[in-house]
């Protein structure tokens, strides 16, 4: 561990930001690494909190705060060794205060917490250790002290897994209280979801209840999301209603979020299709805006796997309209690819014929050489049209000249390659080597080995 530790000049009750007076390097080994103080920005040193602990034996003591990746803790200046810290040397200089963590089974170098006066529960050490004789009431009586411990979260998933569904209406009669703060909980999130599966479906229905008036909050959260997906996976029918109306008017703005756009999207996974209509037609309004933006192309790809196909029209209407510019998009192209597998007919013909258009200048481009391939491999008659547009003019300004020399187009020549006639393969090959320089140089001479005589992976159809 690169520990960074400043000194601390006072000891207060609330979290304060340590104001730097020093600022040296210490080793694992506790030797001074002053030489790499460039490795500690302005920036991390705003960043760095320190825990106050009250019950130091001697407050006026200089304190270093030394971080590490996981969060800070505190030591006394002059400590000789990071690594030979251990709970006995907590209990001497903090009167039992222990600022506990754990990494792996044994281990201690996690998951710190950084309240005031902290007392690790006898329980949660004992689960630390591995202790087989811990049982399920001990838990109950200090549940959220493991539940938001990653090894006391997954003891309790563990227990609630393998017992019955007794099992999980004990754990949930002392989660109730406190669902909203294990919702969004690293570690907490997960004895809520392992709840929301295995309680009875009353108890689970209650559960979920309890989230209802801040779906929104924690879909935008980084643990609250996970939860919410859980819910909306495994609710009722009668969960459904409230679960729209707090959605409803907000898909965009979820959509938006790098968290809330999963929630939507496990929405029309999960949900029947009347329930998920109110999704399609905010999604309607925007549809282009979302088919180019880094989440909404997920939406709508889950839209043309999912939804009827009357919504789905709804929402492509201006998607195809737009099909040009997103076929080049770096998100829209995603979409794109995604109708020519899902969609009806008549949308996977309307695309192929705008990449007929020109097959030199799709194939060619970053984004759209991969809409080309998918055409290829998934719409009927897709390849031989393809292969008939690229072989339609000769010359150095031909499709097949542009693609061979494109770095992206060169691959679709390639996979053409792999999987065509006899025929098709010697018309392309003739063509090909008759580019002579053009194929020699830059990308074109990846297709050199593929013409090579003899070349058996060629021509397979």
């Amino acid at each position: 561990i690169l520990a960074q530790a400043v000194p601390v000049m006072s000891v207060s009750s609330e979290l304060v930001p340590v104001e730097v007076q020093q600022s040296v390097m210490v080793g694992p080994d506790g030797t001074d690494w002053s030489d790499a103080s460039g490795l500690m920005t302005d920036y991390q040193q705003q960043q760095m909190w320190y825990a106050p602990m009250t019950s130091l034996a001697s407050p006026m003591e200089p304190v270093f705060m030394v971080a590490i990746p996981t969060g800070p803790y505190m030591m006394p200046a002059g400590m000789p060794s990071v690594s030979d810290m251990d709970e006995a040397w907590y209990d001497q200089y903090y009167g039992g205060h222990w600022v506990g963590g754990h990494h792996g089974e044994n281990g201690r170098w996690g998951n710190w917490r950084r309240n005031e006066g902290y007392q690790v529960s006898p329980v949660l050490r004992r689960i630390w250790d591995a202790d087989e004789g811990v049982t399920l009431t001990e838990v109950l009586d200090v549940l959220m002290d493991v539940a938001l411990d990653r090894a006391g979260a997954a003891w309790i998933c563990e227990r609630i897994a393998d017992g019955d569904q007794k099992t999980a209406e004990h754990v949930m009669f002392g989660a109730q209280p406190h669902v909203l703060s294990l919702a969004v909980h690293e570690f907490g999130r997960e004895v809520v979801t392992a709840l929301i599966e295995r309680a009875s479906p009353d108890t689970a229905n209650n559960l979920v209840s309890q989230l209802f008036g801040h779906l929104l909050d924690l879909s935008r959260h980084p643990h609250g999301c996970r939860v919410v997906q859980h819910a909306i996976e495994h609710c009722p029918k009668e969960l459904q209603g409230p679960i729209q109306e707090e959605l409803r008017g907000e898909v965009v703005s979820c959509i938006e979020s790098a968290h809330a756009n999963f929630v939507i999207q496990k929405c029309i996974q999960s949900l029947p299709r009347l329930a998920t209509h109110f999704i399609v037609q905010e999604v309607s309004e925007q549809a282009v805006y979302l088919a180019r933006h880094r989440f909404g192309c997920r939406v709508h790809q889950r839209i043309l796997e999912h939804a009827s196909e009357s919504d789905v029209k709804s929402v492509l209407a201006e998607v195809m309209r737009s099909r040009n510019p997103l076929t080049c998009d770096e998100f829209g192209n995603y979409v794109v690819q995604h109708i020519l597998e899902f969609g009806a007919s008549d949308l996977q013909e309307a695309v192929v014929k705008t990449l007929l258009s020109d097959i030199g200048g799709f194939g060619s481009h970053k984004h759209s050489s991969n809409v080309v391939e998918k055409a290829m491999a998934v719409v009927p008659d897709a390849r031989d049209r393809v292969i008939d547009a690229i072989l339609a003019h000769r010359g150095a300004r031909s499709p097949l000249a542009a693609l061979a020399a494109s770095k992206y187009g060169n691959f679709v020549i390639q996979h053409i390659l792999e999987d065509c006639t006899v025929v098709q393969k010697q018309e392309l090959g003739d063509r090909l080597r008759a580019l002579g320089s053009v194929l020699r140089r830059g990308f074109g001479k990846h297709l050199l080995p593929l013409l090579a005589k003899g070349d058996t992976r060629l021509g397979s159809r």
